[in-house]
């Protein structure tokens, strides 16, 4: 997604299913309303992203959601699964139009609205027996920073007790899917040493739809806080989690995450 004034990642090469995520904001309001926001995105975008390369060798699939927590600052997320992250430093990735006629001005698009773009890696999945392959209609985006020294114990965390918590206890859990991150996308108008560092950590919790209300999170567990569980919560440099809703799907929406 070549943009001049944004960094494109350029490290080892990258091999292996992975997920783009996308959490985004209108910032011109005066000149892109979020309804052609969303067009462009379905419209536009989206087609744009699928159909740079053949199926099988780029993102096959997107799904959009909205925040449920109406305080949260950027209410939209896009998740683009890729079967294999080699194909984020290819030119055809790099050559998705961030313009378009649909646009105020024609774009770029980041005149218009903040993108948080980060690739990650898959490292686990887990999953209800006999869950349905298409996405539930809300997901949970848990992203966290352990504090030093502690990555290895919040992998045991989510392998021992948090993911077999949430299946056993969990009304309409269908489905966990964690990630590391890769690349975080900047702008390279913020100089390297004033730049946020994202958490390294993702987990994408789905349920079914009767299972959450709007509104922030943390406010009632779902499922009741072990000690690891509030040890674990307590240690985080980071922790930014929220509950977005299925607006709809693209591609092959039966992909994993």
């Amino acid at each position: 997604m070549a943009n001049p004034n944004r960094t494109v990642y350029d490290g080892p090469p990258l091999s292996g299913p992975g997920l783009i995520w996308s959490n985004s904001k209108v910032t011109a309001i005066d000149l892109l309303s979020p309804e052609l926001f969303e067009k462009w995105y379905e419209e536009k975008h989206i087609p744009d992203v699928l159909g740079t390369a053949p199926e099988d060798h780029g993102v096959v699939a997107s799904w959009r959601y909205r925040c449920l927590d109406p305080t949260r600052d950027a209410p939209y997320l896009a998740l683009y699964s890729v079967p294999d992250l080699s194909f984020i430093q290819t030119d055809e990735f790099k050559s998705i139009p961030q313009k378009s006629d649909m646009l105020p001005g024609g774009g770029p698009v980041h005149n218009l609205a903040n993108f948080d773009t980060r690739f990650y890696r898959r490292v686990q999945v887990y999953e209800k027996p006999g869950a349905a392959r298409a996405r539930a209609p809300l997901v949970i985006s848990v992203c966290l920073e352990p504090g030093d020294g502690l990555a290895e114990e919040v992998d045991r965390w989510y392998r021992e007790e948090h993911l077999e918590q949430l299946r056993r206890d969990a009304p309409g859990w269908r489905r966990s899917t964690r990630f590391e991150l890769v690349y975080k996308v900047e702008s390279k108008s913020v100089p390297p040493e004033k730049r946020v560092k994202a958490p390294r950590w993702l987990a994408l919790h789905e349920f079914e739809e009767s299972t959450l209300e709007d509104g922030p999170m943390m406010v009632k567990p779902l499922i009741p806080q072990t000690d690891w569980t509030k040890k674990m919560i307590a240690s985080m440099i980071q922790l930014d989690a929220a509950k977005f809703k299925l607006i709809k799907g693209f591609g092959n929406t039966e992909a994993h995450l």
